[in-house]
């Protein structure tokens, strides 16, 4: 017997703060712990929303075979700058002239086809274009066109048409440039010759020189031609094959102190002075 009751150590009440209880109560938390429910980290999170931003850098990219083919239509625009019908043809010339990227053969179809459509005649440039498998997904051409291969090609406008507001040319800026291209077909000689004659009206008797040539092929006289100051050598070979027979396809060259003088140049600005003789050398 004593004076303090004791509890046994079997008996059902137990202290919360013993060890057995603690135990207890840190695997229930534990249980509990592991029975509870944890986001799950394995699989990212997806959004429907995507900015702006993300969109528009996404390169938009047809597929050939969905490549849009609008019909063929004539491009109308009015150009700030002032153009005349000769100056837009040069200015198409140099254009298809210089390209260097793309097919050449397309190039060569897109020149007949502007030809066409200026000429007004788009059912035709639409069946070549047709045939060559080109696309102009909006018609335009200025807008771009497409090959079978997926290149695009591009014109500016004075290239694809006339604008609105061209500028008609005078008569004689005609004349002028019709002249000008019948130079480009003739020979060096024509084209003097053509020039000398235009020019006969305004020559003056001051601008008139006597030259005397001494022709190396026989022991004649020298021949005396009169030519202007400012005409150029190849017409004074001219105006001595003119003045003596050269039998069969003989040629005539200008020398003077024994340099062969340029054809394209005068007498006076390679140093011949007047009264002296130049040497006719005839060559069969």
């Amino acid at each position: 017997m004593g004076c303090c009751s004791s509890t046994a150590r079997g008996s059902g009440h137990a202290s919360p703060y013993s060890p057995s209880n603690a135990h207890a109560d840190s695997s229930s938390r534990a249980i509990t712990s592991a029975t509870a429910p944890h986001p799950d980290i394995s699989t990212p999170r997806t959004s429907s929303h995507i900015p702006p931003a993300s969109l528009s850098s996404r390169p938009h990219t047809i597929g050939l075979a969905e490549q849009f083919n609008q019909p063929l239509r004539p491009h109308s625009w009015t150009s700030k700058r002032k153009w005349t019908r000769n100056e837009l043809s040069n200015e198409r010339e140099e254009f298809f002239d210089t390209r260097v990227t793309g097919r050449p053969e397309i190039w060569g179809t897109l020149k007949m086809v502007v030809g066409l459509v200026g000429d007004g005649e788009v059912e035709t440039a639409q069946g070549i274009l047709d045939a060559a498998g080109v696309t102009v997904p909006t018609g335009d051409l200025v807008n771009g066109v497409y090959d079978e291969a997926g290149n695009f090609y591009q014109m500016p406008e004075p290239v694809v048409g006339d604008p609105d507001n061209v500028v008609a040319e005078d008569d004689g800026a005609v004349e002028a440039e019709m002249a000008k291209g019948e130079e480009g077909d003739m020979d060096e000689e024509e084209l003097e010759r053509r020039r000398e004659e235009k020019g006969k009206g305004v020559l003056k008797s001051g601008d008139l020189v006597k030259v005397r040539a001494r022709l190396s092929d026989r022991g004649g006289p020298d021949v005396v031609i009169m030519v202007s100051k400012e005409q150029s050598v190849r017409v004074l070979i001219r105006k001595i094959q003119d003045e003596i027979d050269i039998p069969g396809k003989g040629k005539v060259r200008i020398a003077y102190l024994g340099k062969i003088l340029k054809e394209g140049e005068t007498l006076l600005t390679q140093g011949w002075r007047e009264g002296h003789v130049v040497n006719a050398l005839v060559f069969q």
